[in-house]
């Protein structure tokens, strides 16, 4: 394993942006300067936005670029979704209105640090308040397409993993809910029991889909942040969306339609650009189960992503609501 490029300094940055713009639009090409802010608070890896004033060959006016910058700790990281997203780039999912991905400029390994064309568009979830039939019918379209690219990648991630994962996190949260350790040990014990077959050709997953990944814009679906990417269960995909998608229901239930009908529309519009799949929701039901389980976990007990008090209290409260949500529906 490579070893964590250093921490980047300003003029590693600015030494990076010149390098790209070269390679993008020849030595003449000129950094007049350039600014950088976060982008997002979420997500794992450390997320900028450069603002650039560049100056072209022979150009009267200075051009302005927007690009995103993602840093990795393990350079193998960086390079594993600069190349995933160079083959979906290949692959002519965007001419075929299927969705949009980022485009990469640049990866520099030894910083760590992969340049990505910037990508706006609305939050999903306003989208989905103002027009659900439109917006859901989309991301089902996007992920069939997504799951159709042949990848050719040695990862994957099965049931047993998925079961491996959450078998500690149960653990944990019977601990921490006393109250609910018999039923939260018998539904691992059901999913244990009756876990879905892996389809005999795995496909390709964004394997960390939620509302924060997307955007909406100009009625087409924005793709962010492949950074946790594997081959599975397109089911996978699906109900980790749809965990997203309940738990957003629940937080925001005036402004958002009810989740079963959300629910039924998106797998109808999934169902409907794929190829015949006799237990989809069914196996999509199995995820949904083990990812609310995950949800819930991370909640409670994760305190390095919002560490704030505020934040923290209100992870809890949620972890809680979401917990009874499952005891509900358990029952």
């Amino acid at each position: 394993m490579s070893a964590a490029p250093a921490a980047l300094q300003r003029d590693d940055v600015h030494a990076v942006l010149r390098t790209t713009l070269y390679d993008l639009h020849g030595p003449a090409a000129e950094l007049e300067d350039w600014t950088a802010a976060p982008l997002t608070k979420r997500g794992r890896q450390r997320a900028v936005r450069y603002q650039l004033s560049v100056r072209l060959a022979d150009a009267s006016q200075v051009e302005r670029y927007e690009w995103v910058g993602k840093s990795y700790a393990r350079p193998e990281a960086g390079q594993r979704v600069a190349t995933l997203l160079q083959q979906l780039s290949e692959a002519g999912t965007e001419p075929r209105g299927a969705f949009v991905i980022p485009r990469v400029l640049a990866y520099h390994a030894g910083r760590g640090l992969l340049l990505l064309s910037y990508e706006a568009g609305e939050s999903v979830t306003k989208a989905i308040a103002r027009d659900a039939s439109v917006v859901l019918d989309a991301i089902g379209r996007a992920l069939a397409a997504l799951h159709s690219v042949p990848v050719a990648a040695d990862c994957l991630t099965d049931p047993r993993t998925v079961l491996a994962d959450l078998k500690p996190r149960v653990r944990d949260l019977a601990g921490r809910f006393p109250e609910a350790r018999t039923l939260l040990h018998g539904h691992l014990g059901l999913l244990r029991g009756d876990p879905p077959r892996l389809p005999t050709s795995p496909a390709l997953l964004h394997g960390d889909l939620g509302m924060a990944q997307l955007l909406w814009r100009d009625d087409a679906l924005v793709v962010l942040d492949f950074d946790e990417w594997t081959r599975g269960d397109p089911a996978l995909d699906l109900g980790t969306f749809l965990t997203q998608l309940r738990r957003l229901t629940l937080r925001k239930p005036e402004k958002l339609p009810r989740f079963e009908g959300m629910r039924s529309a998106l797998l109808q519009a999934y169902r409907r650009r794929s190829t015949d799949d006799a237990d989809l929701e069914h196996r999509v039901a199995w995820y949904e189960r083990a990812t609310l389980l995950r949800k819930i976990h991370s909640l409670a007990f994760d305190v390095t992503r919002h560490p704030e008090a505020d934040a923290l209290r209100r992870r809890q409260v949620e972890a809680q609501r979401l917990l009874e949500r499952y005891q509900s529906d358990a029952g």
